[in-house]
């Protein structure tokens, strides 16, 4: 008895083994994600997300946010419950101005800021540590154990998944709900037995109400019944064949979607569950003419949103992140250029510049003897080819629209990508590799080790981690700005620094933050928008050195803006740098 992938069937000693090695890297990832937690500051939207999810789970209200769904805002929330916070609107709604009671629900509850954040970050390592139990699961059944190993240590030990799985945010989440559905959905397409398609259904429900980027999945499920007629068998196995015709798949794909939207609606009602249809209508209409959405566009969405609050509400956070992505937010940076409308080439130099070598190889490996499949004997079993198929179409999805996004925040964003491909790598060449298993295991465990030397390269800043190619995090701060560098994640150790050395009264901040940028270092100054620049300490961080200027024009008007740009200009003309704190603040001194 064989599995796929041409390896026999393990014994009980194996398959210990293997659950202990899975074990062994889940709880790697998880102190790693420790490691750097316990010392980041609360990052850009941390707070704004917790706020969010606390207004829905306790008021039964959604007015911030809503260009992010609410399933992991609201684990987020649901961690805050032990600290027996209070709404900083009493009993009703924040409707005048929520961004107004954000402040006052940071800064004005039981728990301090820092607290709060950090109770609220506790479920989102664990999110990476299914992300990773998942991906071996998913290759496992396809090219075996070794195979599904290799894919599980090269997530779990990744700087960048690493980095951001410490934060309150959606985009390990987002990595995982778009594996989850490729995986299922290469199961469901060779069936029309409805279990296997219901599971679909779910499994793309709740990726729905996790980012709107896996909208993208709809039409991947709704065009599935035809994946039967894609791919054809070789010769090396790889799974059942296709079952059923056309037309009871496509009635299966029909179930799946409408469990899909039936899931979508319940969380949504329930966040929305204390907000009447005029309330939802008046929050559609203020969010959207924020971005801003064509006055008809407006109009057709809050009426929507008035008739259907849970799907108006849905459908118009997913045309905002449109808009965003469309229109951008005013000011990208690559390589010391800015731009309005983004850079084609920024997501894909940030996927080839953030990635560990072991990806890299794994991939280019992968590329190597999928040729050599396809000129030798064409494809695998339907099960492995379905499933490599829709992982790559999946991925070049996405990343054809990442070069069109005006929107240039972070590598973050194609954490649903590096999963993909990984999980694709991995089918490949733990299937090519079947009749050598020593080779597949000792190339497995030489990429593991190699992502784990990797991450210990990262030190205690991971997020602002890039590969030799662009020169180490050193280089990669002249590639790449905000969350690839900056997040705000370093305040704290900048607090440690200062603090140590007795700076902090003669040191001015000017950082990026999720919380007020002395929040720490109370006795430090901030740039006053009315005073000239002095001579003196300053601590600057990556984001204000090359976006501050529009940054802070937007949050905090023209004259602060100005007063930004021009310290910028005198740091770079006549400063010296002193020290790096983090991976993101730099400690100047400025001569008279």
């Amino acid at each position: 008895m064989t599995e796929a992938g041409g390896t026999r069937s393990p014994r009980p000693f194996g398959i210990l083994l293997e659950a202990l090695l899975l074990a062994g890297l889940v709880t790697l990832s998880l102190a790693a994600v420790h490691a750097h937690q316990k010392d980041d500051s609360p990052t850009s939207d941390e707070g704004i997300h917790l706020y969010s999810g606390a207004e829905a789970l306790e008021d039964g209200s959604s007015w911030m946010n809503p260009e992010h769904p609410p399933l992991l805002k609201l684990a987020g929330a649901f961690a805050l419950r032990p600290l027996g916070l209070r709404s900083p609107c009493g009993e009703t709604p924040c409707a005048a101005s929520p961004f107004g009671a954000y402040p006052r629900w940071l800064y004005g509850n039981a728990a301090p800021a820092h607290v709060l954040v950090a109770a609220g970050r506790r479920p989102f390592p664990w999110v990476l540590a299914i992300l990773v139990v998942a991906l071996h699961l998913a290759v496992r059944p396809l090219a075996g154990p070794a195979a599904g190993l290799l894919a599980a240590g090269l997530v779990a030990l990744d700087p960048t998944f690493v980095a951001h799985a410490a934060y309150v945010h959606t985009d390990v989440g987002a990595a995982l709900a778009f594996l989850a559905v490729v995986a299922l959905a290469a199961r469901a397409a060779l069936t029309a037995r409805l279990g296997p398609w219901l599971a679909l259904g779910l499994a793309l429900g709740l990726a729905l109400v996790t980012k709107f980027s896996t909208a993208l999945l709809v039409p991947v499920v709704a065009l599935l019944p035809l994946a039967p007629s894609l791919v054809r068998p070789g010769q090396g196995g790889g799974g059942p064949t296709p079952r059923g015709g056309l037309r009871d798949r496509g009635l299966a794909a029909l179930a799946a979607l409408g469990l899909a939207g039936l899931v979508v609606y319940g969380v949504y009602a329930y966040v929305l569950r204390a907000m009447p249809a005029a309330l939802v209508e008046a929050s559609v209409r203020g969010y959207l003419s924020g971005r801003p959405a064509r006055p008809d566009e407006v109009e057709r969405y809050a009426a929507l949103a008035r008739a259907v609050p849970p799907i108006g509400h849905y459908v118009a956070g997913a045309k905002g992140v449109a808009l965003l992505s469309e229109r951008g937010r005013g000011a990208n940076w690559f390589r010391g250029e800015v731009s309005e409308k983004g850079f084609p080439l920024y997501f894909p130099a940030a996927f080839l510049l953030k990635s560990t070598s072991a990806v890299l190889v794994l991939l280019a490996t992968a590329f190597v003897l999928g040729l050599a499949r396809l000129r030798r004997s064409g494809t695998g079993g339907p099960s492995t080819t379905t499933a490599v198929l829709l992982a790559l179409a999946v991925s070049a999805a996405l990343l054809l629209a990442s070069t069109r996004s005006a929107f240039n925040i972070g590598a973050r964003h194609l954490l649903p990508i590096w999963a993909l491909l990984v999980f694709a790598g991995a089918v490949v060449v733990g299937r090519e590799l079947a009749a050598r298993p020593r080779l597949r295991a000792a190339l497995a465990g030489a990429l593991v080790l190699s992502a784990g030397l990797t991450l210990c390269s990262a030190g205690d800043s991971p997020i602002a981690w890039f590969n030799v190619l662009a020169g180490g995090p050193e280089g990669g701060r002249r590639w790449f700005s905000d969350s690839n560098v900056d997040w705000g994640q370093d305040l704290y150790r900048l607090h440690l620094y200062l603090s140590e050395r007795g700076w902090e009264e003669e040191t001015t901040i000017v950082a990026f933050s999720g919380v007020a940028t002395n929040y720490w270092s109370r006795r430090a100054r901030v740039l006053d928008p009315a005073a000239p620049i002095r001579p003196g300490r300053y601590a600057v961080s990556h984001m204000m050195e090359t976006l501050g200027e529009p940054f802070v024009r937007e949050f905090e008007g023209e004259a602060a803006a100005r007063q930004v740009a021009e310290l910028v200009r005198a740091l770079k003309a006549r400063g010296r740098r002193v020290a790096l704190v983090g991976g993101s603040i730099t400690i100047w001194d400025l001569p008279g």
